[in-house]
């Protein structure tokens, strides 16, 4: 009988480490993900502009419903030496976003899609995220992981009416949102 105990606890005891494991590689390939995400919001900082701007000294990058990546930014804009400089806001869908000058949104904000683009396009900002169905929707920019590289789309008509120019290097690396 003790035998049998010691056996099935030991079973235990090994589903938990494999799901403790498991648990581990997934946030360490999540903060990986979000790392790469921040990584490229910045570098979109420097192949955009804003009509009636020319050579912004300041870029305000506002995060809606992804801390992770507010965080990743809020270390690249203290560690960024060259211009633009870029400061964080971390904010809701109900928030003006007056100012912002790229917009990510996070996960489970769909619902809020439709007065995020109205607001982006009343205020000159780039909308970005890694959610499904963003650039359909109307979002500028949609990040997407092809062959275990985070890559992107850009529908350039959604970021011509929010008065955004993107640099013609960046479209070039953009993929089609019909290779899906």
């Amino acid at each position: 009988m003790r035998y049998r105990t010691y056996k099935l606890l030991a079973a235990v005891a090994t589903l938990l480490l494999t799901l403790v494991a498991d648990c581990s590689l997934l946030q360490a390939q999540t903060l990986q993900i979000d790392s790469s995400t921040a990584n490229w919001i910045e570098g979109f900082a420097d192949f955009v502009r804003w009509e009636g701007e020319e050579n912004s000294e300041m870029i305000t990058i506002g995060v809606i419903g992804a801390p992770e990546v507010a965080s990743y930014l809020e270390r690249r804009a203290l560690s960024r030496t060259s211009t633009p400089r870029i400061k964080v806001a971390i904010l809701s869908p109900h928030d003006s976003f007056r100012g912002v000058d790229i917009l990510y949104i996070g996960g489970s904000q769909q619902k809020h899609w439709e007065t995020i683009f109205a607001k982006c396009k009343g205020n000159q900002t780039l909308s970005i995220s890694s959610q499904d169905g963003f650039v359909e929707a109307g979002g500028c920019v949609e990040f997407v992981v092809r062959r275990n590289r985070l890559r992107f789309y850009i529908a350039s008509e959604h970021a011509k009416a929010c008065d955004v120019t993107i640099s013609s290097k960046l479209l070039e690396l953009a993929i089609e949102p019909k290779a899906r």
